[in-house]
């Protein structure tokens, strides 16, 4: 099939454009002088007669000619221009973004900056007016009706884009990264632009009537070669990277033979100075730019790719005019300053709209390099970190210029996982639609692709899988198992008390005996331990240390969350995020007076000194904290050892390559098993090695042979026994759902015509859909309501869905939230959570879980002073316990100080916000109080 070509006659006709953002004046942050540079190399490069895509009429720049100041860009503006885009372009739509970059600590969630963007301490919302690639840029764009999309990335820690590239699956999308995932690069020269787009720039404009068309494949291996010679930060080599979901599309079309010819071999940094604007003048906003421009009028897509396959004689010896050169850096570059957070150099974000395969493609054509074989490893959230080092050190055995294999490791709560492969059809054909409430079973979109790896951290798990699969799943999806990779045990981790040497391993126990003896009170009159847990619908260790507290006769589910639950702390996904928020500064009582079920490599890992303390201390984690005590292990006999079991997974269907992926596959697994680079970096990481089901010694490069462990770990390993059944263990997570019984929920909507004005009001993953998809989670036991904040005949609200009992039929309660319309008025929040406080509290006998969700834009609260929002605080905190989960509708509205994030701190609940998978953490914290999905 033929690239895509905008300008071919059938295309012509289509609406194309181009949403340009510069960003190099910051408030808070460094300025990026050499980002105005290159938007107007990208500006010119998109254009260029003979060779632009695009006619500058179809250019919309930002900052526009009515911007504040130099530079200057707000968020909001940005997101609204790229939206209007996506709902407009049915043809080409390109988003070019320059500026600042930022991830989470553990290389998550890119963010991008703008003008006012600023970082704050908070470890779940860090970012303030910043845009979130995952959660705002991708999920617009997967939105696109446009033909093509393609997303060009030029900024530190640009490959971690990767993490997050889900594109609808009938749409085209591509996406070029301007290094691998972690990798820093220079912030460019201001009289040259950066490095990256420099090098864009010349490989767009630089074709003559001899070259190839620039395919994005072909650019690919062009703009490798282009930046090999140079160096990114810390002397990491510079690899742009790329991921492709469709076929291809031109990207800059071969130049007429009266046009510009290449420029030879100067310095990529000049190549721009012929032709382009002196100055920075935005077309877009004009609408026009002088005569459009009509690149390649002669010539349509069809016959393009036919000239190009035909165009042999430029494959052998020297390349043509037009094919890739160095960039040569800008003059007097300095290295960007080392900082835990991505300084972006330059942000591209380049973007067209449309159905296919995801390919990985590595070095183009032109190099003689055939695309690599893409390896997708779908893991446990508690063996991620580790098993991506690993992935890590796997590639870079590759020699030579063409890389043979990339792999991308992912993960999702292993509940999530599990519900996934055992109706695997969906993984392969998702249904053609949802309910309104979004209630469905969607594998592509909850954990990502089709998997040819999965690691769970425990063998039990894949037994679930199987106990429950249909034949139709198990035809789609062959597990097979290869073996073990590593090992670690489940421990208790307490912390060691001062002046007595913990020595665990005299009295492994049943876990419910180990909890027991930390909760009661010393004879000293010492208060007992709290004992936490991560979220045990997250992770394997979790749900199998659960399994053996619910398994005890004389323990009810209740008894035991009652135990494990601790309003200072709220569930953890993974046991890094358990102890990280121990390490958090503002729970100083708990840092010390917990004892957690955690993997004991966890454990080993937290208990490292710091850096600047003994030498043993590589591999402790970022977020540990001097002040966290230390802890020692005691090792429970009836959770089993986790085995980290490697199964190689086989889809129906896929016969692509399927001898080399195979190969690729058991070359993974053998090098995991027995390599000694593979074996180092789980050992490095607090993991046992050893033959499939024997984990040996740790060794002297082991965390848990560090001073730091002596006497708190067991080097040899008390037996253990896994849990009688994998129905057991199904059991475990129905009772964990159940365990508190029915709750109260009632969900206050914010309703002002506000929320329609800012497009947050109706439509997938918007507020009312929000609220019906997670009523998923209310059963017919609980009570439950939907109440809108604007006055209405019940005085201080409406009542789309009346508190009370559900009806057994789901769908008239959703209906109805769905009907609901946005009134015109202002929403009154404050009273509306009094009175919501009030309705939880009115009627209720015993210990009943209460929640009251809050979903809003934030507009009718923004303005609230400070002594109602404290005295609101002090009401949500007297009398029964009630948690809040506030859900704010737009970015930074989980700041610290604000209403959101204070009622959610104050009450145990949560804040969330755009930067969260909102509907799937909505739907996680109702079923906290509901029993609807308790299965």
């Amino acid at each position: 099939m033929p690239p895509y070509n905008a300008r071919s006659p059938q295309n012509r006709a289509k609406t194309h454009r181009a949403v340009l953002i510069g960003v190099d004046s910051y408030t808070h942050e460094p300025d990026l002088p050499a980002v105005a540079h290159s938007l107007r190399l990208m500006e010119e490069a998109l254009t260029a007669e003979g060779t632009g895509v695009l006619d500058p009429g179809e250019l919309l720049i930002l900052p526009g000619p009515a911007g504040v100041g130099p530079g200057t860009v707000d968020p909001l503006e940005a997101l609204r221009e790229i939206r209007n885009a996506r709902e407009q372009v049915d043809g080409l739509l390109i988003v070019y973004f320059a500026g600042h970059g930022l991830v989470r600590a553990d290389g998550t969630d890119l963010h991008l900056l703008f003008s006012p963007s600023r970082v704050i301490a908070d470890r779940h919302h860090p970012f303030v007016d910043a845009l979130s690639w995952r959660e705002q840029i991708m999920a617009e764009l997967r939105l696109a009706r446009a033909d093509w999309v393609v997303v060009v990335l030029d900024c530190c820690f640009a490959g971690n884009a990767r993490l997050d590239f889900h594109p609808e699956e009938q749409q085209n999308f591509a996406l070029l990264m301007a290094a691998e995932q972690g990798v820093e690069i220079p912030p460019g020269d201001a009289a040259t632009g950066t490095d990256f787009t420099v090098g864009l720039h010349r490989l767009l404009t630089g074709r003559t009537w001899a070259s190839k068309p620039a395919t994005f494949t072909r650019l690919v291996g062009e703009i490798r070669e282009a930046m090999a010679p140079l160096k990114a930060v810390d002397d990491h080599r510079w690899i742009p990277g790329e991921r492709r979901h469709g076929d291809d599309v031109l990207l800059a079309i071969p130049g007429r033979k009266r046009g510009r010819e290449s420029e030879g071999n100067g310095p990529a940094g000049t190549a721009h100075e012929t032709g382009g604007r002196s100055k920075h003048e935005p077309t877009g906003r004009e609408g026009a730019g002088g005569t459009p421009a009509q690149p390649g009028e002669s010539e349509t897509g069809s016959e393009a790719e036919a000239r190009s396959a035909g165009a042999t004689r430029a494959e052998s010896g020297t390349h043509a005019a037009g094919t890739a050169q160095a960039v040569d850096p800008a003059p007097g570059r300095r290295p960007s300053s080392r900082r835990h957070r991505a300084l972006c150099a330059a942000l591209a974000l380049v973007c067209f709209g449309g159905a296919g395969v995801l390919l990985s493609l590595a070095d183009g054509p032109d190099r003689g390099c055939a695309p690599p074989l893409e390896l997708r490893v779908l893991v446990d959230p508690d063996i991620r970190p580790t098993v991506q080092k690993a992935a890590d050190v796997y590639l870079d055995r590759d020699v030579g210029d063409c890389r043979a294999v990339g792999i991308s490791v992912y993960t999702g709560n292993s509940t999530d996982v599990v519900d996934a492969f055992q109706a695997a059809p969906l993984w392969q054909a998702p249904p053609a639609s949802c309910p309104p409430s979004g209630d469905c079973l969607l594998p592509q979109r909850d954990l990502g692709a089709q998997p040819d790896v999965w690691i769970p951290a425990a063998s039990i798990t894949s037994l679930r899988v199987l106990a429950e699969q249909s034949a139709a799943a198990g035809t789609a999806a062959k597990l097979d198992s290869l073996g073990s990779v590593a090992y670690t045990p489940m421990v208790l981790a307490v912390p060691a008390e001062a002046g007595r040497k913990p020595d665990p391993a005299d009295r492994p126990a049943p876990l419910a005996d180990l909890v027991a003896g930390v909760r009661d009170a010393g004879a000293d009159g010492t208060e007992p331990y709290q004992v936490l847990r991560p979220d045990p619908e997250g992770g394997d260790g979790a749900l199998l240390s659960t399994t053996a507290l619910y398994g005890t006769d004389d323990r009810r589910p209740t008894d035991v969350e009652a135990v494990l639950t601790d309003d200072r702390l709220p569930p953890q996904p993974t046991a890094r995020d358990l102890m990280c928020g121990l390490a958090d500064g503002s729970r100083n009582e708990l840092e010390d007076r917990a004892a957690v079920l955690i993997p004991e490599q966890t454990m080993a890992l937290f208990n490292l000194p710091s850096a600047s303390g003994e030498a043993d201390a590589v591999g402790r984690p970022a977020c540990a904290s001097d002040v966290l005590e230390h802890r020692a292990a005691r090792y429970p006999t009836d959770v089993p050892v986790l085995d980290l079991p490697f199964f190689r997974v086989t889809w129906s269907g896929a016969d692509r390559d399927t001898a080399a992926r195979e190969q690729v596959v058991r070359d993974f697994y053998d090098w995991l098993a027995e390599d000694p680079e593979a074996r180092a970096v789980f050992v490095r990481d607090g993991f046992r090695t050893g033959a499939s089901g024997k984990p040996s010694l740790p060794t002297a490069a082991s965390p848990l042979t560090a001073k730091a462990n002596e006497g708190a770990v067991s080097l040899l390993l008390p037996p253990s026994n896994p849990p009688t059944s994998a129905s057991e263990v199904t059991e475990t997570l129905r009772d964990y759902r159940q365990a508190l019984g029915p709750g109260r929920v009632l969900y206050l909507l914010d309703d002002s015509t506000s929320m329609e004005d800012n497009r947050v009001w109706s439509g997938p993953g918007r507020a009312k859909d929000l609220v019906a998809r997670s009523t998923a989670s209310i059963g017919p036991d609980d009570t439950f309501g939907v109440w809108g904040l604007s006055p209405g005949d019940a005085a201080n609200h409406t009542e789309p869905v009346p508190f009370g009992r559900p009806d057994p039929d789901p769908r008239p309660a959703r209906e109805a939230i769905g009907r609901a319309p946005a009134v015109n008025k202002n929403a009154r929040v404050l009273d509306g959570l009094r009175d919501g406080l009030s309705e939880l509290r009115s009627g209720q006998e015993g210990p009943v879980p209460l929640l009251l969700v809050l979903v809003t834009d934030d507009e009718d609260s923004a303005d609230l002073r400070g002594e109602d929002v404290r005295a609101l605080v002090e009401t949500a905190t007297e009398g029964p316990p009630v948690r809040v989960v506030t859900v704010s509708l737009r970015g930074g509205g989980c700041a610290p100080g604000l209403l959101n994030h204070r009622l959610a701190e104050a009450t145990g609940g949560r804040c969330l916000d755009a930067a969260d998978d909102l509907a799937t953490e909505l739907t996680a914290e109702v079923a906290k109080t509901g029993t609807g999905d308790a299965r």
